[in-house]
């Protein structure tokens, strides 16, 4: 099963305990599901579309429970719990992950150049430049013989998967 999330809308200013989104759930390619959230901590609102049975919803929340990763949490400083990737997880992470690229891409416009160092995420950032381009990469790169990973040198696929791997967001499916 090929599940993928499009269409998503984020509201920073309405979210409070859970992201308020809403988007639309693809399985197999086809536009099986919208999904939402109102952001105040509650359930997400799944709703499938006239072609597909309501039963979707549950076959999809098993079969990512069975075939995604399994995540740890733990709470009061104890010992952290395993839980399953439940269909609402998935639709989180994948709200997460949308985010995480339009906060990439904003850190790539322009001015700044974005690097991993001592196993951190940094950005750097000149006024004085309109653009970076390969030479600005280049003079950065010299003054800087300890930094060997820019994410500006990167096809943004495996920028952003650098992104998320360094600031430990590594539930993504």
């Amino acid at each position: 099963m090929k599940l993928e999330m499009k269409s998503i809308k984020h509201s920073a200013f309405a979210s409070h305990e859970t992201d308020c989104y809403e988007g639309y759930v693809y399985v197999d390619g086809k536009k099986a599901i919208h999904v939402s959230n109102d952001g105040h901590g509650g359930s997400d609102h799944q709703y499938t579309e006239d072609r597909f049975p309501h039963t979707i919803i549950r076959e999809i929340d098993e079969w990512c429970k069975k075939n995604l990763p399994k995540w740890k949490m733990s709470s009061d400083y104890n010992d952290a719990e395993e839980y399953d990737t439940s269909f609402e997880m998935w639709c989180h992470d994948q709200v997460h992950l949308w985010k995480r690229s339009k906060e990439l891409k904003r850190l790539l416009n322009k001015n700044k150049i974005v690097y991993v160092k001592d196993n951190d995420v940094y950005v750097w950032k000149s006024k004085n430049i309109k653009k970076i381009s390969g030479v600005h990469i280049n003079k950065f790169k010299i003054a800087n013989k300890n930094i060997n990973v820019i994410l500006n040198e990167m096809p943004f696929d495996k920028a952003l998967k650098t992104y998320n791997d360094y600031l430990d967001f590594d539930r993504v499916v």
